[in-house]
């Protein structure tokens, strides 16, 4: 699923950018910049420009915390609405970048933390709906669960679209191994994610092993003993 990011106006020329499906994200225009000159836009001008530019573009830059640091704005040929620039997919055997995240339990994970454990990520949309796919948590939370000590070797986390309130409702699985992160639609756009559900497992020197479609694809005592 691709986020598509429109620009709306109400009476007091409020600026949104709406998330398909999932989120509406009001503009912070204190963080508006010129992405070629990284000349700050006031407000009034950025209005102007979204109004008379049917090429503008906006570029998220997305802290370590997954709060939007900065908004670039620049223009491309061709492009008929405006839109948020996606960064480039990690690849496999690049180191992943750090994170800080909060569950609904308010405590921060934090990925340099855990470096020499296997790292597997899981990005979803809604907690709530069919999209969420339970039974493939299940399946991994099966694998966890055969290894010994599994405390020491594996954090496990998803990253979920979802406010607290739909995860809580939706999530129902008992003593699942997951920790759970709220509002992460910034962090699936920081790490490029466009499929939903993913996988990714990262290895105990912090480097991107995988993406994975399939849970029988995913070998966790190999990933263990290398």
């Amino acid at each position: 699923m691709l986020f598509s990011v429109m620009v709306g106006f109400c009476q007091n020329e409020t600026i949104t950018k709406n998330f398909t499906r999932t989120k509406t994200e009001k503009i912070d225009f204190s963080k508006i910049y010129y992405k070629k000159t990284g000349k700050k836009i006031e407000k009034n001008e950025f209005i102007k420009l979204v109004k008379n530019n049917p090429n503008l573009q906006i570029e998220n830059i997305i802290g370590i915390d997954g709060e939007i640091k900065k908004y670039l704005v620049f223009f491309e040929k061709g492009k008929k609405s405006i839109k948020n620039k996606r960064n480039k997919p990690i690849t496999k055997g690049d180191l992943f970048p750090n994170f800080i995240a909060k569950t609904i339990e308010n405590e921060k994970i934090q990925l340099k933390d855990h470096k020499g454990k296997i790292i597997i990520l899981r990005f979803e949309l809604e907690a709530n709906t069919f999209r969420f796919k339970k039974e493939e948590i299940k399946q991994i939370d099966l694998l966890i669960n055969k290894i010994e000590k599994k405390e020491e070797k594996i954090k496990s986390i998803i990253f979920f679209a979802s406010n607290e309130l739909d995860i809580k409702e939706g999530f129902d699985l008992q003593n699942s191994n997951f920790e759970l992160i709220p509002n992460s639609l910034n962090f699936h756009q920081k790490f490029s994610i466009t499929r939903f559900p993913t996988t990714i497992i990262i290895d105990k020197n912090g480097k991107l092993v995988d993406y994975f479609k399939y849970m029988e694809d995913i070998n966790l005592n190999k990933l263990i003993k290398e």
